[in-house]
């Protein structure tokens, strides 16, 4: 009997001081990161292609987003670009010009009538953040979207004076042009350790699949265009303010 309980007491000994052994062998200690909440706010510029070419030249864009980044890195949100420029190809006043290329008020005098781009791109956006190690949150991020695109061109008459333009007007001439818009970004983001600097550099590639708006532009007498696609190719530079929530060092027991 006194041999047997001694067996015993060895077996849970054992048992005991092997548990002790493997429970330390798998502890393991990781950093959990934190959840981001970020608002940012950036500026770039864009070149034209496809049929957005022949109507605009280059032009510059300001953005902003809101952006949910996950402990695994993950980006989803939504962001607004504005776009704006005046290098306007299409020249709907054309019929309007004298021989000398200048438009006439209604005091026949020189108007002075400008025509602007204009434009912006609403999007919902998801993608995935790559860092370039494990304790870091800055790398190569890839992006991509699907929103609302939308371009227009807009009149400045500095004396008013012209009556085609004038009292809304314009929307025989504006061009109105608006569809379903896809956006594909990659780029770098960086996300300091102290949480100060925090920026991202971005190549965008816009394709837009659009159609005129208004049914007849009043320039030609002619409906408008029914099927478009338009493209912009650009950078951006932004300056993100991120908000964290949780995060820090665990030690998991498995």
């Amino acid at each position: 009997m006194l041999a047997f309980r001694f067996l015993i007491f060895s077996f849970l000994s054992c048992t005991l001081i092997f548990g002790e052994y493997a429970s330390a062998q798998d502890t393991t200690q990781y950093r959990v990161k934190p959840t981001v909440i970020e608002l940012g706010f950036g500026m770039g510029g864009n070149i034209p292609a496809g049929d957005l070419k022949n109507r605009f030249g280059p032009n510059l864009n300001l953005s902003t987003h809101l952006h949910y980044i996950s402990p695994k890195d993950f980006v989803m949100g939504g962001g607004l670009m504005f776009i704006f420029g005046d290098n306007v190809k299409e020249d709907v006043l054309a019929p309007f010009r004298t021989t000398t290329g200048v438009i006439l008020g209604d005091d026949n005098q020189i108007a002075d009538v400008f025509l602007r781009q204009r434009g912006l791109y609403l999007s919902a956006d998801v993608g995935k953040l790559f860092p370039v190690s494990k304790k870091s949150r800055s790398g190569i991020m890839v992006m991509a979207s699907g929103g609302i695109l939308q371009h227009n061109i807009r009149f400045t008459d500095e004396r008013n004076s012209v009556a085609q333009i004038r009292a809304g007007r314009s929307v025989g001439y504006d061009r109105l042009t608006r569809g379903f818009g896809l956006r594909q970004s990659i780029g770098y983001k960086h996300m300091s350790r102290d949480k100060r600097v925090n920026f991202e550099v971005l190549f965008d590639f816009i394709q837009g699949f659009t159609s005129e708006i208004r049914a007849v532009n009043f320039d030609t007498g002619l409906a408008t265009i029914s099927s478009r696609t338009d493209l912009l190719f650009g950078f951006r530079m932004k300056w993100n303010l991120p908000f964290y929530f949780g995060g820090k060092d665990d030690i998991i027991y498995y």
